[in-house]
């Protein structure tokens, strides 16, 4: 069982309309912290936060919540808030109205639900607007004010279904800052969905990887970006770099070159992430520049020796065009071996493409050490 005030999500089953979506699935988040489940369309996050909130029936497993089972209780019992993609404000109410909604409902007295909607609009960075209709207000206006309704309530539980999807890269920056700033000055339990990894590891004190209807790694967001369980979640945040050899003598073969990977001999998967490829000055790492793509933040190379294929991310300045013959450095402490004896669903070149077919993920609630952490 979980630590009072956190979540408990234990063997969940959910088949909306028949179709199979979650498959046991298990997830806990700790009391008073900010987890991020994180994954593609279609992998059932939001299905996740349906059932958690009651709002999707179980067919099998339990939710528990601060200690008691919740998944036999009424939406509106449950003591969790949800704020969605969409404000969801009522237009014929006003900012405060809309704000103290939850407390109407539950009967809280007129002088009452203006004070604590007053004092949710000022948390939010809103003071000043009570007064306001909620058309004119901007996106970003909007979703805070669905976070004060959100919090008036005082749940036990917070969730948000990808609360910054609508809005401009400035107004996503700044609501993820409140959310975050928020969360810890309460100390609320937190549940947010994202299918963004950049947001998941800004935004999580812990993140959750769903992909197919199960978590498959759930851990620090370090730990999956640079200590992935499997080439499917490597793929997922980014490692483009999967070097399939044979380990002899803790040195793994790939494209005629040798790389450390300290642990039992036999096939092998190393993960190496772009940003952590370097050019370097001499070495036996020689290759060819297929690709030199200017993305703002950096130049993504793509580099070939033979048909083995690496993608590096430098700075622009030193950025050398396409065709140029370059050496590649691989730093021993940067070098990740996958679990398990190989990448089964991999081609071997180190691409980076596609989720992976599923059949190696299962879960997980952090990376094993393997022989090549550098922990």
């Amino acid at each position: 069982m979980t630590a009072e005030g956190g979540l408990l999500c234990r063997s969940l089953t959910v088949s909306p309309g028949g179709v199979g979506v979650l498959r046991g699935l298990s997830l806990e988040v700790a009391p008073g912290t900010r987890t991020v489940l994180v994954g593609p369309s279609g992998a059932g996050k939001t299905t996740l936060l349906r059932a958690i909130a009651g709002l999707e029936p179980l067919e099998g497993g339990e939710v528990h919540l601060v200690g008691r089972r919740i998944d036999g209780l009424a939406a509106h019992r449950r003591r969790i808030a949800v704020v969605f993609q969409e404000p969801r404000l009522l237009p014929h109410l006003g900012v405060e109205d809309n704000v103290a909604l939850t407390l109407r409902a539950a009967g809280v007295g007129r002088g009452e639900r203006r004070a604590r909607a007053r004092a949710g609009l000022e948390e939010v960075g809103l003071g000043g607007f009570a007064g306001r209709r909620t058309q004119g207000l901007s996106g970003g206006e909007q979703q805070r004010v669905a976070l004060a309704r959100a919090l008036c309530a005082e749940p036990d539980l917070l969730m948000l279904d990808e609360p910054l999807a609508a809005l401009d890269p400035n107004r996503r920056e700044e609501l993820r800052r409140l959310i975050a700033r928020v969360q810890a000055q309460r100390g609320l339990t937190t549940l947010i969905i994202t299918h963004d990894r950049a947001e998941a590891a800004e935004l999580g004190e812990r993140v959750a990887l769903m992909l197919d209807g199960r978590i498959v790694q759930h851990d620090e967001p370090r730990a999956l970006f640079e200590r992935p369980v499997s080439a499917a979640v490597a793929r997922f945040f980014g490692v483009a770099n999967l070097l399939h050899g044979t380990v002899r003598d803790g040195h793994l073969s790939w494209a005629g070159v040798a790389l450390p990977a300290p642990g039992p001999d036999g096939p092998a998967t190393l993960a190496i992430r772009p940003d952590h490829v370097e050019l370097a000055q001499e070495g036996p790492l020689r290759a060819t520049v297929t690709e030199a793509v200017y993305t703002g933040a950096h130049v993504r190379l793509v580099a070939l020796r033979g048909d083995h294929r690496l993608e590096a991310h430098v700075a622009p300045a030193l950025a050398p065009p396409a065709g140029a013959e370059v050496t590649l450095e691989l730093p021993a402490q940067r070098l990740w071996r996958l679990p398990g004896d190989s990448d089964s669903d991999g081609d071997g070149d180190g691409d980076g493409d596609g989720d992976g077919d599923g059949d190696e993920l299962s879960e997980a609630s952090g990376a094993p050490s393997s022989p090549a952490d550098p922990r």
